[in-house]
């Protein structure tokens, strides 16, 4: 009993924390959405990244401070919890009565059983998208580029899909109706999402989005898409010469995205986001590439600040995490 107890308790610290922060960084995210677009699609990608990432991160460290600091307190005889009967307590001794909460419990199931549940449902997505891609990859032909595939159909289609075996898939009708110099862009977009390898950072994106704020954390995943997309058009652009004939491609594939391979996430369709794309093409937005570099060592500086912090202020940090959940 006592360590179900202490696995629910650390369980709400873990909840608690990673929650607060997804609800700042998000906030805060969305707050400076217009001066980050001006800054460039890759600070947009690693700003939202950041967003994402760092509340589950953040709040293991504070797990795992708590947890070593309270084995330190049992291993030297200097457990303060018989002094302080009044709450209940996050120790790997004494957190029996944490398991006779219902609401702690109940919370703990809950939050488990949405991850697991929605971990399932983004695996089982991207497994019918791989499966897809590889019966449409078989039924095609090769095109100059490698990983890229030329399959019969009336539809016009171009995406990537394939976390652990991606694939570049055109239909023939898309290849059809596309100008030779705007084929050449597609096929660079399409690439691009490869080289960068967007798809499987998209996925543990959006598990990294089930432990954050709802609502927040899926404006943050669609800001990353759409700067993961203006890159890509970007290296398009300059494949080709003419951010002019990106766009026109883009609008010649508008009409119609992928077949229903997957959800979003699991696929990157050459038609997705179309008007926000152009304009960022047609404006030469800067890309951020340099800044984006300062501003993850700036985060990986500060994150690894605050997991010290967390170490050196553990004892603090227990007693107030103790008394608010306690």
């Amino acid at each position: 009993m006592t360590a179900v107890g202490s696995l629910v308790a650390f369980g709400l610290v873990f909840l608690s924390v990673s929650l607060g922060l997804s609800v700042l960084l998000n906030a805060a995210l969305l707050f400076s959405r217009g001066a980050l677009r001006r800054t460039g699609a890759w600070v947009e990608r690693q700003a939202s990244t950041a967003a994402l990432v760092l509340p589950p991160i953040l709040a293991l460290a504070v797990v795992a401070a708590l947890a070593v600091k309270s084995a330190l307190a049992l291993a030297d005889g200097s457990d303060h919890c018989l002094a302080h009967g009044h709450h209940l307590h996050l120790c790997v001794r004494h957190g029996a009565e944490w398991a006779l909460q219902p609401w702690a419990l109940a919370s703990v199931a809950a939050a488990a059983t949405f991850v697991v549940v929605r971990g399932a449902l983004s695996a089982w997505a991207h497994a019918l998208a791989q499966r897809a891609a590889g019966r449409l990859r078989s039924l095609g032909v090769p095109l100059g580029e490698r990983h890229c595939h030329l399959v019969p159909s009336s539809e016009r289609f171009a995406f990537t899909a394939g976390v652990f075996s991606p694939a570049v898939i055109f239909s023939s009708a898309a290849w059809e109706v596309l100008a030779p110099a705007e084929r050449e862009a597609i096929v660079a977009h399409e690439l691009a999402h490869l080289a960068h390898g967007d798809l499987w950072r998209r996925a543990l994106l959006g598990f990294a989005a089930a432990l954050g704020a709802p609502v927040l954390v899926g404006r943050a995943l669609g800001m990353w898409e759409l700067s993961a997309e203006r890159i890509c058009d970007r290296a398009a652009a300059q494949r080709v010469g003419r951010p002019s004939t990106v766009a026109s491609a883009m609008l010649a594939l508008v009409r119609s995205g992928p077949p229903p391979l997957a959800p979003a996430g699991a696929v990157f369709a050459a038609a997705r986001h179309v008007p926000q794309r152009i304009e960022s093409l047609l404006r030469e937005e800067p890309d951020g590439h340099g800044r984006s570099r300062r501003l993850v060592l700036l985060l990986s500086l500060s994150a690894g600040a605050l997991c010290v912090a967390c170490a050196v202020f553990a004892e603090p940090l227990h007693h107030a995490l103790e008394t608010l959940l306690g």
